[in-house]
C-alpha cells in the first residue's frame, strides 16, 4: 500500500506541475498557492512563483506532503525551469526530490538549440549518469505548458511531447466546455479541460489523465485539478493567488 501511495503521488504531481500557469506575460511575477487532498484527506500544498523579465521566463515550483499522508510518505519536491519568453524554447530545467521511501533524485536537463540536443545530467542517490539526447520538437514540463497556454484556439483539441530527462511523454487536452467551478480562493467562471498523459515509445502507454479547470479570463489560472491516477482521488484546488 506504501508503494501505491508513492506512485499516486509522484504521478499526480507530475500531472500538477503540467497545470496552466497564469497567463504569459512580459516583466511580471505572481504567486500560485495550492492545497492537495487524497480521497478527501489533506495529503499536502505547493506553490508556483513565476517572474517574467528581459525576455526570460524563471519559474519555481514547490510540493511537500502533510496531513495524514505526511505520516505515510514524507516527499519534498522541486522544479526550477527557464525558457525565452519569444519562442518558448526551454533552456534549463531541474527536477529535485526527496523522500523517506525512495532516493533522493536530481535531473538537471540544459537545452543547446543549435545542435538540437539536450544534456542530461542525474544523480539517483549518489548514482550519477549523463548523456545527450535529440531534442528536436521535446520540451521540458514547464515550457510545454507555456506554450499550450500560448494558443489561441481553446475549442480544439491540443497536445505537446514532453521530456523530463527520464520519459518521453505526450500531453493531449481536449476542451469540454465552461462551468462555474468553487475553489478555496473562491468562485469563478471556468474553462474545463480533459488531460490525458501518454507515454511515446514503440508501444505508446496511458501515464495518468484527469480534469483541469482553468479561469475563463484573460489570466488563464489554474482553479482545480482533479486526477485518479492509480488508487483513489486527488485533487488540487487553488488557496491564494498573488498577481
Amino acid at each position: 500500500m506504501k508503494f501505491q501511495l508513492v506512485k499516486v503521488l509522484i504521478v499526480a504531481s507530475a500531472l500538477a506541475m503540467l497545470m496552466p500557469l497564469a497567463s504569459f506575460a512580459k516583466d511580471r511575477s505572481e504567486i500560485l498557492r495550492y492545497e492537495v487532498t487524497w480521497n478527501g484527506s489533506k495529503a499536502g500544498h505547493g506553490d508556483i512563483t513565476m517572474k517574467s523579465e528581459d525576455g526570460k521566463v524563471s519559474v519555481l515550483a514547490q510540493a511537500v506532503s502533510d496531513g495524514a499522508v505526511k505520516t505515510i510518505l514524507e516527499i519534498w519536491s522541486q522544479i526550477r525551469a527557464t525558457f525565452s519568453t519569444r519562442n518558448f524554447h526551454p533552456e534549463s530545467y531541474q527536477f529535485h526530490l526527496k523522500s523517506n521511501l525512495l532516493r533522493s533524485e536530481v535531473v538537471d536537463l540544459s537545452f543547446d538549440h543549435k545542435k538540437q540536443t539536450v544534456l542530461v545530467n542525474k544523480n539517483n542517490g549518489g548514482e550519477l549518469e549523463s548523456h545527450s539526447e535529440k531534442s528536436s520538437g521535446l520540451r521540458d514540463p514547464i515550457s510545454a505548458v507555456y506554450l499550450l497556454r500560448n494558443q489561441k484556439d481553446f475549442d480544439k483539441p491540443m497536445f505537446v511531447d514532453i521530456y523530463d530527462g527520464k520519459d518521453k511523454a505526450r500531453l493531449h487536452v481536449s476542451p469540454e466546455g465552461t462551468e462555474m467551478v468553487r475553489v478555496k480562493a473562491g468562485s469563478q467562471q471556468a474553462l474545463r479541460m480533459n488531460l490525458r498523459l501518454e507515454r511515446l515509445g514503440r508501444e505508446p502507454k496511458e501515464i495518468a489523465k484527469g480534469k483541469l479547470w482553468i479561469s475563463n479570463d484573460e489570466n488563464r489560472i489554474p482553479l482545480l485539478l482533479t486526477s485518479t491516477p492509480i488508487v483513489g482521488n486527488i485533487r488540487f484546488e487553488l488557496v491564494q493567488a498573488q498577481m
